[in-house]
């Protein structure tokens, strides 16, 4: 509860601005003295009040960046979105079998919910895009590559995020996914709103996430003002996809970026 009064408490100001006009109101109107207190009181209440049911309540948050990209937070299902984000290694490996990819990631969950009738035909698909070396050997994709297909009415993006081989990962992978994929989707003539999972939060994939959820939040949007300072005349339109489980821990740090 406490992220949820600091979210209350940090959007006070604005909504007090709104109720200044009703106190002003009532100090230039004469009014019964008890009605008159009623009145003001309610308006140095509600402006808490609002936002604290707010912070429980509302589903969708439109956030601000420093350039002209369209963001939006969801807390909701990824894989209502028709058009999202699905992140995957550098092999496209997506059978959720456990060797690579475990069944409770992200990935895992959509194969698993779309995918489980074709999911091998769908794996070597994806993975007829790798290119191979002299020695026939498969040459990895590059982190913030990506393969896009339509499943079940859906714009997929399996984007690569990681290594087959954690310890192999350099530590700026996340930067340079996160940098090639917005670059790329930024040329993208569809005009739909591309729908992402709180990349770099631990229900992506495996273990190659942040601590905390609300620092894999901070982290994204971050990445996102640093391709807007580098493109200043794209735009990109996003949603971000929270789990509702996660609300608490991330009402505190949406108050950043409204």
């Amino acid at each position: 509860m406490i992220n949820h009064i600091k979210y209350a408490l940090s959007r006070y100001p604005f909504w007090i601005t709104w109720f200044a006009t009703i106190i002003g109101i009532v100090a230039i109107f004469q009014f019964d003295f008890v009605v008159s207190v009623l009145i003001v009181s309610a308006c140095f209440l509600l402006p808490f009040i609002i936002p604290f049911v707010a912070s429980y309540k509302k589903d969708v948050f439109e956030l601000k960046t420093l350039g002209k990209t369209k963001v939006s937070l969801l807390f909701g299902n990824l894989f209502k979105e028709e058009c999202l984000v699905i992140t995957t290694n550098n092999y496209f490996d997506i059978n959720p079998t456990g060797e690579f990819i475990s069944s409770e990631s992200l990935i895992g969950n959509f194969v698993t919910e779309f995918c489980s009738q074709n999911v091998t035909e769908l794996e070597n698909e994806l993975k007829s895009n790798l290119h191979r070396d002299s020695s026939n050997q498969i040459i990895p994709a590059e982190y913030g590559h990506y393969f896009k297909k339509t499943i079940s009415g859906k714009i997929v993006y399996f984007l690569v995020f990681t290594d087959r081989q954690k310890t192999n990962q350099p530590d700026d992978f996340y930067i340079k996914t996160l940098q090639t994929f917005f670059n790329s989707i930024v040329n993208e003539n569809h005009g739909k709103t591309i729908a992402l999972p709180l990349l770099g939060n631990n229900n992506n994939l495996s273990n190659s996430g942040f601590s905390t959820t609300e620092t894999s939040f901070v982290n994204l949007m971050t990445m996102i003002n640093c391709f807007e300072i580098t493109n200043q005349r794209s735009e990109l339109k996003l949603k971000i996809v929270a789990q509702p489980n996660e609300r608490a821990n991330l009402i505190k740090a949406i108050t950043l970026f409204l």
